[in-house]
C-alpha cells in the first residue's frame, strides 16, 4: 500500500515546451536495435542546472502519453525538507535500500494518472554504500518489472559519486546542461568520469535555452508560440549524442 501522501505536480503550459518533452519522451522510447530502454538517469555537471525541473516534467509528459512511470529521487544527501516533492512524506529510497519499509510502502501517488514518485527517505550518513548495496540492484529489477519507463534524478556529477554509480546501472543516462553556464571542460570531465564506469551515455539535454537560438534550431517554433518571452522553466529539451557519433546523426539520438 502507497504512503498516504499525494504529490501535486504542474503541468506546462508553453505548448512549444511540451513538444520538445514530446520529442524527448519519443526519443527514450524508441530505446535501441538490441534492448528496450527502461531505467534513465538524469544527472548534470553542478548543482542547479535544472535537472530536477527536467525530471519531474520529463515524468509527467511520459505519463500523459499513457505509460505507467516511476520518478526515482536518488539524491539522498539533501535533506528531505529542502525538496520540493519530498516534503511530508515518511519514507523513501533510503529506508526501502536499509530494508526498513517494503518498495509498496514508500511509494507516494501523484495527481498525474500512470506517475509514481519514491523521495530519497530519510537522511542515511552513507549513501554510497546504499548504492552499491543488493537492495539496490533488486529495486531495479523489480521496478522494471512494474514500470514502463523509470528515470533516477541524482545528484550533480561533479559533488559526489553517487550519480555516477547509478548510471552504471541503468539503461541509459541523460547530462543536463544549462545553457551558457555548462562548460565543454566539466562536461567531458564527467563524460570521462561516467564512462569509465560503463555508463550508457545517451545524450545531453540543453536546459534554459533562449527563444531565438532555439528558432533557429526548430524551424516550426511559432506553430506552437508567438511572442516575445524566454521559455521558461525549463527551456528547450533537445537530446544531442555525446562525442563520437557520426555527423550525419548529429541531431538525434
Amino acid at each position: 500500500m502507497m504512503q498516504s501522501k499525494l504529490f501535486y505536480v504542474y503541468d506546462i503550459e508553453n505548448q512549444a515546451v511540451q513538444e520538445a518533452y514530446a520529442m524527448l519522451t519519443a526519443n527514450l522510447s524508441i530505446g535501441s536495435p538490441n534492448k528496450v530502454f527502461k531505467t534513465f538517469v538524469l544527472t548534470s555537471c553542478n548543482p542547479n542546472e535544472g535537472k530536477t525541473s527536467i525530471a519531474i516534467s520529463l515524468a509527467i509528459s511520459v505519463a500523459q502519453a499513457g505509460w505507467k512511470v516511476l520518478l526515482v529521487d536518488a539524491d539522498m544527501r539533501k535533506p528531505t525538507g529542502a525538496k520540493r516533492m519530498n516534503q511530508g512524506t515518511f519514507f523513501g529510497l533510503s529506508d526501502y535500500l536499509l530494508g526498513n519499509v517494503d518498495l509498496s510502502d514508500a511509494l507516494c501517488e501523484t495527481n498525474v494518472a500512470n506517475f509514481t514518485y519514491l523521495s530519497c527517505g530519510n537522511g542515511h550518513p552513507n549513501p554510497m554504500a546504499l548504492l552499491c548495496s543488493n537492495n539496490f540492484e533488486i529495486l531495479i529489477s523489480n521496478v522494471k518489472s512494474e514500470y514502463d519507463m523509470v528515470l533516477f534524478d541524482t545528484p550533480a556529477l561533479t559533488s559526489v559519486v553517487d550519480g555516477a554509480l547509478v548510471a552504471a546501472k541503468a539503461d541509459g543516462t541523460l547530462l543536463v546542461v544549462k545553457t551558457g553556464a555548462t562548460t565543454l571542460i566539466s562536461l567531458k570531465r564527467v563524460k570521462e568520469q561516467i564512462e569509465r564506469l560503463n555508463a550508457n551515455i545517451l545524450g545531453v539535454v540543453l536546459n534554459r535555452v533562449k527563444k531565438r537560438d532555439y528558432k533557429s534550431y526548430f524551424k516550426a517554433y511559432n506553430y506552437f508560440y508567438n511572442s516575445e518571452r524566454f521559455l521558461n522553466n525549463p527551456k528547450v529539451l533537445n537530446i544531442y549524442p555525446p562525442t563520437g557519433v557520426n555527423s550525419s546523426s548529429s541531431r538525434q539520438l
